[in-house]
């Protein structure tokens, strides 16, 4: 029985892989957010200097201030939820862009931060935007900025600063589409890598599981047998285990078909997946054999944990599926020693289901440590 698979040796390397999923959360305060606080920053020092008049700082630093407020509620109370594109990219960068352009019209000497801040800007926005959304954003980006220089020069003649700026404008046109390459190409890695991942996770999933039942497979309890046992001696944890097996399974294979046979072990499986705790560890070990894993359990809570779940099983009404109404389980039950070998655990947990046969099947028997 188990006491043969235990002796091929438990594989500690294939631990227990399930984790709860938590929902990741957009940060309140967005990266466009900090970066229009950091422009804010850089004009302030701008007016210290006496770049700026004191009036373009307070009405830039009020907007951006605004901006941000706005975005933080709109994170704050969940109102992104509501927008397909719930991080809000492009409003935010339409609103940073839209007030860094405004101060370099007003004010040509914070040009040389403007093309900084965009290219800051528009490397976030490649990790969120579209490409199509990016290429438009970049077009109304470049046109307002050629449309400032213009209107700036005009009554100057387009004398040599207009070579400088367009010099700007002109590098600033270069730059963006190659980030915008660069950024589609990101993309197309990401979806990669996260199609490999679900892949991976899927094949993970049926890696461990039995195909029939959902339950653990022979694998993975004997992975989860070396966890337990490695917590137990680490951290003296007690835990037991039980030995199931659906009594006369052979008769309703042979009775009813290979088929209702299988029902039924899919239908036993769903009553104990409701039956046993949630920190109990259940799975198949092949045939009409199963085994549990109740961690921190003595041997007495095991056995009454086994007798709930013999009782639950006897219950299950199969008069539809095979020629007999019910089922029953003969549980051998044993608690694991510190110090010991788990084949002897499995020995003693094996002849105790050994015992319930003996003795008349349907019934719960235990073997202490000799």
């Amino acid at each position: 029985m188990l006491l043969d698979d235990a002796r091929e040796g438990l594989r500690p390397e294939f631990v227990d892989r399930r984790k709860n999923a938590k929902p990741v959360n957009l940060p309140l305060i967005s990266p466009i957010g900090l970066i229009s606080l950091l422009y804010a920053l850089g004009l302030f020092v701008f007016y210290r200097q006496g770049f700026v008049s004191a009036l373009t700082f307070i009405g830039a630093a009020g907007a951006v201030l605004l901006s941000v407020i706005f975005f933080y509620s709109a994170f704050k109370f969940k109102l992104h939820l509501h927008f397909k594109e719930s991080s809000l990219m492009l409003p935010q960068i339409l609103t940073a862009l839209s007030i860094m352009l405004a101060v370099a019209h007003v004010e040509p000497s914070t040009q040389i931060a403007l093309v900084p801040f965009i290219l800051i800007a528009f490397s976030f926005a490649i990790f969120r935007l579209s490409t199509a959304s990016l290429i438009m954003l970049a077009a109304a980006c470049l046109g307002t900025y050629l449309a400032i220089i213009l209107l700036r020069n005009h009554d100057d003649g387009y004398a040599i600063g207009f070579r400088a700026d367009m010099m700007q404008w002109f590098v600033l046109a270069l730059t963006l589409p190659g980030m915008i390459v660069v950024g589609k190409q990101i993309q197309n890695l990401r979806q990669t890598l996260k199609t490999t991942r679900h892949h991976l996770e899927h094949f993970e999933e049926k890696s461990i599981r039995d195909e029939l039942t959902g339950l653990y497979n022979r694998r993975q309890l004997q992975a989860e047998l070396a966890h337990a046992t490695l917590q137990a001696n680490t951290i003296a944890k007690p835990y037991s285990v039980c030995v199931i097996d659906i009594d006369h399974f052979k008769q309703i294979n042979d009775s009813d078909g290979h088929l209702a046979g299988d029902e039924v072990l899919q239908r036993f499986a769903s009553i104990a997946r409701e039956t046993i705790r949630d920190s109990d560890i259940f799975g198949r070990y092949g045939g009409d054999e199963f085994l549990q894993i109740l961690p921190d359990t003595d041997l007495k809570g095991a056995v009454m944990h086994a007798e709930r779940l013999r009782v639950y099983a006897h219950f299950m009404d199969l008069q539809e599926l095979v020629s007999r109404k019910n089922i029953s389980l003969s549980i051998g039950v044993a608690e694991y020693h510190p110090g010991e070998e788990v084949t002897d655990l499995i020995a003693r947990a094996d002849s105790a289901l050994y015992r319930a046969k003996q003795m008349g099947r349907n019934r719960v028997e235990w073997i202490e440590r000799p």
